[in-house]
């Protein structure tokens, strides 16, 4: 049974969190041993310490920090990494999950396995699997997927999937700096400064209203572009 640490970011996700963690316990019991490094990012609805204790048991642990103010995504992620570097014993995989549902714990399976074939990162693909990819998000994600390879080099299937999967030794090295939604693409720069090597799996990301209101925006990928170039031409993060 393989070892997982899910780093998973929460902002204001009230109930969706709470089904979530316990769809991941339920489809993941008895395959992997889950420690999920839950990092509730100052959001107005906050994250009730009695529920995250209820629904851990033997083999799905999960561990809260709070953020006294909102980071950001790229922050909370940050921070997940950083503690659960720090853990002992290590974990056979670092994965990084949305706290809203749209990632499927079936396809935990499938990095576990890609890490555990040599892979130092694992790129999930939602154009590969079942996903419900509305027609205006393939727009953007077209176009995002277009700016990561004119600056990353890397030619990957999607652009901004946030399900992804770490070798301990490749997470150590992908420190994220920007602590908002640049935070995808710097990532890859990380990944490619690296030379890490990389496998591609395919996911099942499921949409919905609410999830689509909070998700990535035309206006908001222009503020990733906005933020990347702040930081190579400053060497500092934007908040």
């Amino acid at each position: 049974m393989s070892r997982v640490a899910i780093l998973m970011p929460a902002y204001n996700e009230g109930a969706r969190l709470f089904a979530t963690l316990v769809n991941l316990r339920e489809k993941t019991r008895g395959r992997h041993e889950v420690h999920v490094f839950l990092v509730d990012d100052g959001g107005a609805a906050r994250v009730d310490r009695s529920e995250i204790a209820a629904i851990t048991e033997p083999g799905f642990v999960v561990t809260l920090m709070r953020h006294p103010i909102n980071l950001g995504q790229g922050g909370a992620l940050e921070t997940a990494r950083l503690k659960a570097l720090k853990h002992e014993p290590g974990f056979d995989a670092y994965v990084t999950m949305d706290s809203d549902g749209q990632h499927a714990p079936e396809n935990l399976d499938a990095f576990v396995a890609a890490i555990a074939g040599g892979a130092d990162v694992a790129f999930g693909n939602r154009f590969a699997g079942d996903s419900n990819v509305p027609a205006t998000r393939r727009v953007v994600l077209a176009g995002a997927r277009f700016f990561e390879y004119a600056i990353t080099g890397l030619a990957l299937a999607d652009a901004h999937n946030g399900y992804r999967a770490f070798s301990r030794d490749a997470l150590a090295v992908v420190r994220i700096e920007q602590g908002r939604m640049a935070h995808a693409t710097e990532i890859k720069q990380r990944v490619a400064e690296h030379d890490l090597k990389i496998a591609e799996v395919a996911v099942s990301i499921r949409y919905s209203a609410e999830t689509l209101q909070k998700g990535q925006s035309s206006l908001g990928a222009l503020q990733i572009i906005i933020d990347l170039l702040y930081g190579y031409f400053f060497g500092t993060r934007r908040s």
